[in-house]
């Protein structure tokens, strides 16, 4: 027998959270090991992959915001400024950084990372992600109402 459930995006994902530059750096243009993943890279193709128009963090930032790098895979969501832009690192991206801005889904289980980028980008997922958007003045979307979207699209097929 076959039962179909509905689950949240936190059931099936672990969204997590960029980092903010520390106070007084700025970005830089001099490609160098650390690539800097911002929402203005987002929107343009399905696969973000390195090219021209991508900022750099020098050497010693990298070593503060270490921790908040991308993988190749992972799904990336711009949660603040332009809200709800998509896209999925590539390999020339692999260990990148990731600003605040923007949070990455990682982690996805029983269900394909592609269905999903194709969810999220949908109507319907846009429609769901800005029911989250929260804000007067400087709009953004909680990391919490990211876990909390759903949709009959999630229902998994689980095999009693």
């Amino acid at each position: 027998m076959e039962e179909w459930k509905e689950y949240r995006l936190g059931d099936i994902a672990t969204i997590k959270g960029g980092k903010r530059l520390p106070k007084g750096v700025n970005l830089i243009k001099a490609p160098n090991n650390h690539p800097y993943i911002r929402v203005q890279d987002l929107g343009h193709e399905k696969t973000l992959e390195l090219n021209s128009s991508y900022a750099y963090v020098d050497d010693e930032t990298q070593k503060f915001i270490s921790k908040y790098i991308v993988n190749t895979g992972d799904i990336i969501m711009s949660i603040v400024g332009t809200i709800g832009l998509i896209g999925i690192v590539g390999n020339t991206l692999n260990n990148a950084n990731l600003t605040e801005n923007c949070v990455k889904v990682v982690n996805v289980s029983n269900i394909e990372k592609e269905y999903l980028y194709y969810f999220l980008i949908s109507t319907y997922g846009q429609s769901e992600i800005s029911k989250g958007i929260v804000g007067a003045v400087q709009l953004k979307l909680p990391i919490k109402n990211i876990q909390n979207i759903t949709s009959g699209h999630f229902k998994l097929n689980i095999v009693l």
